[in-house]
C-alpha cells in the first residue's frame, strides 16, 4: 500500500492483526469447547451407566420407568437399556429402540439407529451377566456444545467492533504530535528553514525531525551558497562586459585604424574571458547537484593526461610555454570525461600562470592504493597562506599578474570529490611556481 492516509493504514492493519487472531483464537476456543463438552457428556453417561447398575437389583417396573417424566429438555435426547446377558431386554427408556444400541459391551461407540446418531457407552457387570447401555443423541450433544460456544463467542463477537472503535481512537490520539508537525511544516514560508522543535515530539518522531532539521541546513547552506556564487557571478560578468563596452566606444570613437583595430582585438579578448567564465559557471552548475559518479570506467590516466596536453598545447605554444609529460600507464576507475575537464582546467591555470620560455610539467605515476597527477608551473607561485584557499569559487591570489575568474581549481576541486580524489597544493623541487598534486584511490 503506498500513498493514502497513515492512521487509515495502521487502522486497516491493527484490525487486520486483530482480526486474525480472534478468528484464530475463535477456532481453537470452538475445538476446545466441544472436545470438553464432548468429555464432559461422556462422563455424564458413564456415570448414568454405574446407577443404573447400582440400581438393576431393585425392585423397577418397566412400565414407570418408560412412562417416566421428562425432567429436561434435553432428557428426550437420552435414553437406556438394561440387558440380562446380553440377551433379555430388563429395562429402557422410553425413546430406546428394541434392539441393542450398540453391539459393543464396553466403552464408547457411536450408532445409526432409527435415523438418529447416538453416541452409547456400554457397561457389563463383572460376572458378566447385566449389560447397561446409556445413550445420548448426537445432535441433542452438539446443540449443547454449540450453545456453549455461542455463549463463549458472542461477547467477542460484539467486542470486535468495540475494539475496532477504541484503537481508532487510540491511533488518532497517539498520531496528534506527527499531524501537528506536518502543519507546521506546511505552514511554513519558503524562506523559513529554522529547525524543529525536536523535544515537542514523540521519541519515535525524533529521527524524522533530526532528518528534517539536517534537510532545512543543507538547504539554507546551499541557498547561502547559490546566493553568493550569483553574487559573485554578478560581479565577475559586469567586469568583462564593462571593457568590452568601453572598448566599443574607443572603437567607434576611434579616428584612425590602428586604434580602432586595437580596441576590436580587446572587445574579442574581453568576449573570450566572458565566455570562458560562462563556461565555467555552467561546468559547476552542472557537477554541483552530484553527489556521486552516475558510472565509472577503468582508464588509463596516463593517456586522459595525453590527450588533454594535446588539446591546450596550441594554447600554450601561443604564450610560449612548454608543456612536458612524464607518464607512465596507471589505471583508475571514474569518469573519464570530468577527468578530462580536471586535466584541462590545470593545464590552462599552469599555462597562464607560467612566463614565456618555460615549460609545464605533467607527471603520472602509479602509487600504492591508486594513482598521482602531478601538474608543476614556473609561474610566481602562491604563498603557503594562501594556499589553503585555493579552490575557493572566485577566489585569487593578490599580485599574481593574471587576471582569471578564480573558477578553474574550483572545478578541479569538485571534480576531485566526485572521484574521492585528494587535491594537495604545494612548491615544487626547484622552489619556484606552485604543484598541484591529484591523488586518485583505486576503488
Amino acid at each position: 500500500m503506498r500513498g493514502g492516509s497513515l492512521s487509515r493504514r495502521l487502522l486497516l492493519l491493527s484490525l487486520a492483526a486483530v482480526a486474525a487472531v480472534w478468528v484464530a483464537s475463535s477456532i481453537f476456543a470452538v475445538v476446545r469447547v466441544r472436545h470438553e463438552t464432548g468429555e464432559l457428556l461422556d462422563a455424564h453417561l458413564a456415570q448414568a451407566a454405574a446407577m443404573l447398575h447400582a440400581r438393576v437389583g431393585d425392585d423397577v417396573d418397566d412400565a414407570e420407568l418408560e412412562h417416566a417424566p421428562e425432567l429436561h429438555r434435553y432428557a428426550r435426547g437420552l435414553a437406556f437399556q438394561v440387558w440380562d446377558e446380553g440377551r433379555n431386554l430388563r429395562l429402557h427408556s422410553a425413546n430406546a429402540p428394541d434392539a441393542r444400541l450398540s453391539p459393543q459391551d464396553r466403552g464408547f461407540s457411536d450408532v445409526e439407529s432409527g435415523g438418529r446418531t447416538w453416541r452409547v457407552f456400554s457397561s457389563l457387570d463383572r460376572k458378566g451377566r447385566v449389560l447397561v447401555q446409556v445413550a445420548e443423541e448426537r445432535r441433542a450433544r452438539d446443540r449443547i456444545a454449540g450453545g456453549v460456544a455461542g455463549a463463549l463467542l458472542l461477547p467477542m463477537i460484539v467486542g470486535l467492533p468495540v475494539l475496532g472503535l477504541m484503537i481508532w481512537l487510540a491511533l488518532r490520539s497517539g498520531l496528534k504530535p506527527l499531524v501537528a508537525l506536518g502543519r507546521d511544516v506546511a505552514s511554513r514560508d519558503p524562506d523559513n528553514l529554522q529547525p524543529l522543535d525536536a523535544a515537542a515530539v514523540p521519541r519515535e518522531v525524533a529521527p524524522l525531525v533530526a532528518s528534517l532539521n539536517g534537510l532545512f541546513g543543507r538547504l539554507r547552506h546551499s541557498i547561502d551558497h547559490e546566493r553568493r556564487f550569483n553574487a559573485d557571478a554578478a560581479h565577475e560578468l559586469r567586469t568583462p562586459l564593462a571593457a568590452v563596452r568601453a572598448q566599443a566606444e574607443v572603437a567607434v570613437a576611434s579616428t584612425t585604424d590602428a586604434e580602432r583595430l586595437h580596441a576590436l582585438k580587446q572587445i574579442v579578448a574581453g568576449c573570450d574571458r566572458a565566455a570562458r567564465l560562462v563556461d565555467q559557471m555552467l561546468t559547476l552548475a552542472r557537477l554541483d547537484p552530484q553527489r556521486t559518479l552516475a558510472g565509472g570506467a577503468r582508464f588509463d590516466l596516463s593517456a586522459a593526461a595525453r590527450d588533454a596536453i594535446a588539446d591546450i598545447a596550441p594554447a600554450g605554444l601561443a604564450r610560449g610555454v612548454e608543456i612536458a609529460l612524464d607518464g607512465a600507464p596507471a589505471e583508475v576507475v571514474g569518469d573519464p570525461a570530468l577527468v578530462a575537464i580536471l586535466l584541462r582546467n590545470l593545464l590552462d591555470n599552469a599555462i597562464r600562470y607560467s612566463p614565456a620560455g618555460t615549460t609545464v610539467e605533467v607527471g603520472v605515476h602509479p602509487v600504492p592504493g591508486g594513482a598521482e597527477l602531478v601538474v608543476t608551473d614556473q609561474g610566481p607561485g602562491v604563498p603557503p597562506d594562501e594556499r589553503d584557499r585555493l579552490g575557493e569559487r572566485f577566489h585569487r591570489v593578490l599580485g599574481a599578474g593574471e587576471s582569471g575568474s578564480g573558477l578553474g581549481l574550483s572545478i578541479v576541486r569538485r571534480v576531485a570529490e566526485l572521484h574521492h580524489a585528494d587535491v594537495a597544493f604545494g612548491e615544487p623541487p626547484s622552489g619556484r611556481g606552485l604543484a598541484v598534486r591529484v591523488r586518485f584511490a583505486r576503488r
